[in-house]
């Protein structure tokens, strides 16, 4: 199907017969890709980056990291929310600031753990799986970085 959407009228033709379809006729799996798409409308505001700090971009604890078994160490932050992580052969250790409900280590095969956040914002993981996580919580979530 060619339009031309070169001519303002012709693209606002386009837009009413889209506007005036009942809604009924409207395929659902479409209604429900476009509520999807609709989520990621402000994503960047609800991510928290790894603005602060990562153990791994340190030189100097990258080379004894090597050499030893050290915790890496996370700091993310946007907007008035801190998420301090660290990771370590024994589980996964952090705070959540604000403290606000429970904080869930996320793998692109869906959840892997979630953990309950104590008043002062602490929680406890076991053992983080390797490859991409993020972290996901009742304000947000972080962007997915490697372990």
């Amino acid at each position: 199907m060619r339009h031309d959407w070169d001519s303002d009228e012709v693209l606002l033709d386009a837009l009413r017969d889209a506007l005036s379809t009942p809604q009924d006729d409207v395929p659902p799996e479409f209604v429900e890709a476009a509520k999807a798409a609709f989520t990621w409308r402000n994503i960047d505001e609800e991510l928290l980056l790894i603005t602060s700090y990562d153990s791994v971009l340190d030189d100097t604890l990258f080379a004894r990291a090597r050499s030893t078994a050290t915790a890496r160490q996370l700091v993310f932050d946007a907007d008035g929310v801190m998420l301090q992580v660290e990771v370590s052969a024994a589980g996964v250790t952090g705070q959540l600031m604000p403290a606000t409900g429970p904080v869930t280590l996320v793998t692109p095969n869906g959840d892997h753990e979630t953990a309950t956040v104590d008043e002062l914002g602490m929680f406890v993981m076991g053992v983080a799986p390797r490859g991409p996580v993020k972290f996901r919580f009742a304000s947000g979530c972080t962007d997915w970085f490697i372990l």
